[in-house]
């Protein structure tokens, strides 16, 4: 029969946390980060990985072409995130906005994990594709070359044939009345008041 003291050991529970740090890995002290983390009963610690610089990194909205080191930690004692965030900023003297601490099953790492499985889905958006591959082939010489601007001539010139007989719109001819009418403002009647009259 088992003692209350194997049921103990045997119902220890780990807590998993994801910390990622806005900025090159080599600029990251990974031996200061563990024993920092030593204070939550560290039990394992991935190397990191190192995301490709990118323009907008998801979790750090206020930086900009930064790579972001992901380490993957696991502790024996319980923290929330958020204090884990403000320990581990204050004594790696990291700023608050370049370092996230997040459980692996928060909504936000979900809706990251689905974005990247979604990129890869035959379903992925076709807006985002620039070089938009789905669709067909045009060729370029049909609409904008010498060819198709003589195509397009000729059919002007069979339209001019065809209407060659409809009688003319008369020209828009001025009456004498229009032309020989001056503009009332065109003569001043009045002197000056500075020069006086002459």
């Amino acid at each position: 029969m088992s003692t209350f003291k194997d049921y103990l050991t045997e119902s220890t529970k780990s807590y998993d946390y994801k910390i990622k740090i806005a900025g090159a890995s080599k600029d990251i002290d990974k031996n200061a980060l563990e024993t920092a983390l030593q204070k939550f009963d560290l039990a394992s610690m991935s190397a990191g990985k190192t995301t490709p610089i990118m323009t907008l990194p998801l979790d750090f909205p206020a930086l900009s072409n930064e790579q972001v080191t992901i380490f993957d930690v696991t502790t024996n004692y319980p923290e929330s995130p958020r204090v884990m965030h403000e320990y581990l900023s204050d004594l790696l003297r990291i700023p608050a906005t370049h370092i996230v601490v997040r459980k692996p099953n928060e909504p936000t790492e979900e809706y990251q994990n689905d974005m990247q499985v979604a990129k890869k889905s035959e379903y992925a958006n076709k807006l985002h594709d620039i070089e938009y591959k789905d669709a067909p082939k045009v060729n370029a010489e049909d609409y904008h070359s010498t060819k198709a601007n003589m195509g397009l001539l000729k059919e002007l010139l069979k339209d001019r044939e065809v209407n060659k007989d409809a009688p003319k719109e008369k020209e828009n001819i001025m009456s004498k009345e229009e032309v020989g009418t001056p503009s009332p403002f065109s003569k001043i009647t009045k002197a000056h008041p500075i020069e006086g009259k002459k």
